[in-house]
């Protein structure tokens, strides 16, 4: 098979839709088609990537024959219907965290996958981080020793880029679905066993007349393992300075400080004037943003250090039969199970014991 020979089509152009074509053409994949709900958006990102095709209606996306596997990068409360559409056209699947909205449709989703056997990628960037896979190896290698306890950062300054996170109804949840779902992802992953047990405190500490519908704009999170292992999960919406992703690797034999953003990209950059983009404009176009008058952190490639572009890759080398799903349709299902104990948690006041 050549590089061409899969067409992929996105659903959805936004942050993210955007961020994912970057990643498919970093790595020479055709993008056959754009979807969304504005059919001015969609033929204007499919001028920006020079993709012929677009359309305002996804279901002719999935069901057209020149797409062979479909991006789904829409909003959470439309990922049950987009994912059981492409089951039902037996078109492999690249989907978005979260999996669904609740842990009921999501197991609808696992079921019917796992029934017609469809191919599907959760899309958890994290598992494609080139800092967090190379510290995994290191810890895989024996480098820590038994990993005894875990620290995790998932903050930013709010979803400002796209009204629908702040809305619990179209979300799922607030900062914990939004945010919380990666670090639960990645610290069962480093740590090598199940969450048993945890417990949340949350609320609306600074997004008030943001926050609808019961989301929540931070959490902290206690975390119990099988293993026996501690973790703390701090989660939210209300820290300013830009997104601060960081993972603390604490081992009976070592030690590690993992930061995916501020140092990742190796550098620091102080401006008086500031540089690029105004900070409105960039807090409409992406989220987690920061201006560049002080000190600031640029990336030099948001794509390849965040690993998005690793992740749709991987998709397509499932799609072509190439490698197994790293990141399945299961692990979606499971890290909504530990975000709806996180809510219970936090609802009564108690400790959940996680099934």
């Amino acid at each position: 098979m050549s590089k061409k020979d899969v067409k992929v089509g996105i659903i959805g152009t936004g942050f993210m839709g955007k961020g994912h074509a970057i990643g498919y053409q970093m790595f020479d994949i055709e993008i056959g088609m754009f979807a969304s709900r504005s059919i001015e958006n969609a033929k204007a990102v499919a001028n920006e990537f020079n993709v012929e095709r677009w359309t305002d209606d996804w279901r002719k996306l999935v069901s057209d024959p020149e797409i062979d596997c479909v991006d789904i990068t829409a909003p959470n409360h439309l990922h049950y219907e987009m994912a059981m559409a492409c089951i039902e056209a037996k078109k492999p699947f690249l989907i978005e965290k979260p999996l669904a909205m609740n842990t009921k449709e999501a197991q609808e989703i696992v079921d019917a996958a796992n029934k017609n056997g469809v191919m599907a990628v959760y899309g958890e960037n994290m598992r494609y981080k080139p800092a967090l896979v190379r510290i995994k190896q290191i810890i895989d290698e024996g480098g820590l020793g038994d990993i005894i306890m875990l620290r995790s950062n998932e903050i930013h300054n709010g979803p400002f880029h796209s009204d629908w996170f702040w809305d619990a109804e179209l979300a799922g949840g607030g900062a914990t679905i939004d945010m919380g779902i990666h670090g639960l992802y990645t610290l069962e992953w480093i740590m090598g066993s199940k969450v048993k047990r945890v417990y949340a405190e949350m609320d609306v500490l600074k997004w008030d007349e943001y926050c609808k519908n019961g989301s929540e704009d931070t959490a902290a999170v206690i975390l119990r393992f099988e293993n026996g292992g501690i973790a703390e999960l701090l989660i939210s919406w209300a820290i300013t300075g830009g997104m601060d992703v960081r993972l603390e690797v604490f081992g009976k034999e070592g030690t590690a400080y993992v930061s995916t953003t501020h140092d990742a990209g190796g550098l620091r950059v102080h401006s008086h004037p500031g540089y690029g983009k105004s900070l409105e404009e960039l807090s409409s176009l992406k989220p987690h943003v920061v201006s560049t008058k002080g000190w600031s952190f640029p990336s030099p490639n948001d794509e390849l250090q965040q690993g998005h572009a690793y992740e749709v890759k991987h998709f397509i080398d499932c799609v072509k039969g190439k490698d197994e799903p790293k990141s399945t349709l299961e692990d979606g299902l499971r890290a909504l199970v530990l975000v709806e104990a996180i809510y219970e948690s936090a609802r009564t006041g108690k400790a959940v014991e996680v099934s």
